[in-house]
């Protein structure tokens, strides 16, 4: 009767195991949705900034738009935009990206409110 306890039996481990691998395959899914959310946020944030520091650089040295002046900008300013790689181009007075376009969904302070429900 005095039975001594060494560890966990084979079925426990098992099970704890088991458990482990739903909480993963519920869990990863959910996050994965993050990351490009995120890039997506840091590209629009990127964007807004070139955009204004490009406007007041043409303002400041009285020169028109053209797309080898905005490619000089960048190389002197800039090292990436997109972090995902996106090609960055200005037309009609927006920065645009290959990968994530001009406007990018909750931008501003009008949109916060939808992405981060009240708990």
């Amino acid at each position: 009767m005095n039975k001594k306890s060494d560890g966990f039996t084979l079925i426990e481990l098992i099970v704890v195991i088991a458990i482990l691998g739903i909480i993963a395959a519920i869990a990863v899914p959910r996050l994965g949705g993050f990351r490009s959310k995120a890039e997506e946020s840091v590209c629009a944030a990127n964007r807004k900034t070139v955009e204004r520091m490009y406007s007041a650089f043409l303002v400041e040295n009285d020169i028109d738009h053209e797309d080898s002046i905005f490619n000089q900008f960048l190389i002197d300013n800039f090292n990436q935009i997109c972090p995902t790689g996106g090609v960055t181009s200005y037309e009609g007075g927006k920065v645009k990206c290959s990968a994530h376009g001009s406007e990018s969904e909750g931008e501003g302070d009008e949109g916060r409110g939808e992405e981060v429900p009240w708990l």
